[in-house]
Formats: structure tokens, sequence, C-alpha cells
């Protein structure tokens, strides 16, 4: 596959739904859970595949090429979803199954037509004229503060670096990490002898080596902090402007809030009853993490003194040198 077949291949997959839901639109014959549903749900087949596809490598390896072509996909994307969403006479079609089959079918079957009925009404389906229009101007304004965020995100990963003048910083490393670390500065311009590059993950391995504590702590904030308007990138005007937009969809369908409208079709159900496992979890689990980071806390201290106070930079650095010594 090359970068220049996804293109091509989204167009001919987006025509090819689009085909096939005006098929069912336009059927002369009476709506059946065979000639509505099967038919919708099979509609897709080749999207999800090129899909599938694309944004695995756009989560894994996004090169500049591939990012552009993400950014005139998405919003076709979101468009294609838009016109099912709120195809009437798609849904009319849905409708007359769910009330004439629902009773009759089993199994998957039956499972199928409920899931495929609910997540249209969820969607939007029943809503008058001008809140439909809403929520699709929202969903397509959502698509495009996501596709921003996901690239402002790996640009800050990608430029996320952390400068080092000296070697002797660098204590607790390994001479082939010291190397590495020689060979990207040399490979990002060289601003100092040697960079630590931060990784993907917010957990950065070396925070297990790294003597230098001034440095470990430089290295952990480059980690969290990377796309928060410390830097050139500032994610924070998207967030909010999203969380914004899901407040107004929840809002539109009459929910009192996003997350009531996000989870009711998750085995959770409600905010409330998500609020009630995490409260149990901590009660459960906080205990046992205490007494670890007092472990930890605590063998740090036979080595730096009795007042020291462990950071979030400095755990993985004790907590290594402590399982070694037991």
């Amino acid at each position: 596959i090359q970068t220049s077949d996804y293109m091509p291949a989204f167009e001919a997959a987006i025509q090819q739904t689009r085909d096939n839901i005006q098929q069912i639109v336009v059927s002369q014959d009476s709506a059946t859970f065979e000639n509505t549903i099967l038919a919708l749900e099979e509609s897709g087949r080749l999207l999800d595949r090129v899909s599938r596809v694309f944004f695995a490598l756009t989560e894994a390896d996004k090169t500049p090429e591939i990012g552009e072509i993400e950014k005139k996909v998405q919003p076709m994307l979101t468009e294609l979803e838009n016109e099912i969403s709120f195809n009437k006479p798609l849904f009319e079609r849905i409708r007359q199954v769910y009330d004439k089959q629902h009773d009759t079918l089993t199994g998957e079957d039956q499972k199928l037509l409920e899931e495929t009925y609910k997540e249209f009404v969820r969607k939007g389906a029943l809503l008058p004229e001008d809140k439909m229009e809403r929520m699709k101007a929202i969903n397509l304004r959502i698509s495009d503060l996501q596709q921003k965020w996901g690239d402002q995100l790996q640009e800050a990963t990608n430029n996320a670096v952390v400068w080092v003048d000296k070697k002797e910083d660098l204590a607790g490393l390994t001479e082939a990490d010291i190397a590495q670390c020689q060979k990207d500065a040399e490979s990002r311009g060289g601003k100092a002898p040697y960079a630590i590059v931060i990784v993907n993950p917010t957990q950065q391995p070396l925070l297990a080596s790294l003597d230098n504590r001034d440095l470990r702590k430089r290295v952990y904030e480059a980690s969290i902090h990377r796309s928060d308007g410390t830097g050139k990138v500032n994610n924070f005007p998207l967030v909010s402007e999203i969380a914004k937009l899901r407040a107004e969809q929840a809002e539109i369908m009459g929910y009192p809030n996003y997350a009531a409208y996000s989870l009711e079709k998750t085995m959770a159900k409600t905010p409330e009853n998500v609020y009630a496992f995490l409260k149990n979890l901590i009660k459960a689990y906080r205990p046992k993490a205490d007494a670890e980071t007092k472990a930890i806390e605590d063998f740090a201290r036979q080595i730096q003194g009795a007042d020291f106070e462990l950071q979030p930079y400095d755990r993985f650095y004790y907590s290594a040198k402590m399982k070694k010594q037991l």
C-alpha cells in the first residue's frame, strides 16, 4: 500500500457507501430486516477496511503526507456520517422494521435491530429540523477540533526534547543511553551536546536511572506538559471548545450533561454509577498505594535525609533502587 493509494481508496469507499444507502432508500419493496437493517450493516464494509488500515497508521506513524490526507479525509467522513444519521427516508424504513419486526426477531437479529434504531435516535434522527441542522454543524466542528488537537499533540510530542549541557548531568545512564542522547542532539539541531527525547507514553523510562534530580524534574514536566501552552503548542482552547460543544449536544438531546449522554450505552449507564465505582476503587486501593509510596519515600530518606519529600519524578528512580536492594 502506497501513501498515494489512500485518498482514491477513501473516495471510492465513501461513494460506494453512498450508493448502498441510496439503494436502501429508493427501494420500492416494504422495509424488512434483510433489505434495510442488514443492507445498512453491509453498506460501509469497504470503508471500514480502508479506515482501519489508514487510522492505524495515523496513530502509529503519522508522516506529514499521511497527516495531510487525514485533514482532507476527516471532514469527508463526518459529512458522510451526518448524511446517514440525518437521512429521514432511511430512518423511516428503520423505524418501520423496528415497529413491525422487533418482537418477532430473536438473538443477534433482534439485537442488531435494537442497536441500529437506538443509535439513529441517539444521534438525533427524531429531532426537529432546526436542531438537526445544529447537530450536523456541531459534529463537523468537533471533528475539525479533534483533528487539530491530534495534529498539535503529535507536533508537541515530536518536538518534546530536554536539552542537556554536560555529560555529568546524565549520570546513572548507561554509555549506550548517553551515546543515544548525543546522537539525538545532533539530529535535532545541536542546541546542546545532549538531548533527552520525550517518548510517546507519559512515563519516561530514563526517570528510573537519572541521578540528577533537577533533570528528572525537567524530563517529567516536559512529558506531562507537552501541549498545554507552556510551549508553542496550546491545546487548552481546543479542549475547552470541544467540551462546550459536547455540552450543547447533550442539551439538544435532552440530557443533563455530556457524561450522561455518553455513558448511556455503556455498562456503567450513568455518571453516578461511575463515581460510585471510582470511590469504591479508591477506598479499596488507596491504603495499598499509600503504603507503597511510603515505603519508597522511607527508602529514599535513608539516602537523602529524613526531610526528603518524594515527588512524582522521584518515584521510578527510588523504586528501581529499592527493588534492586530487595
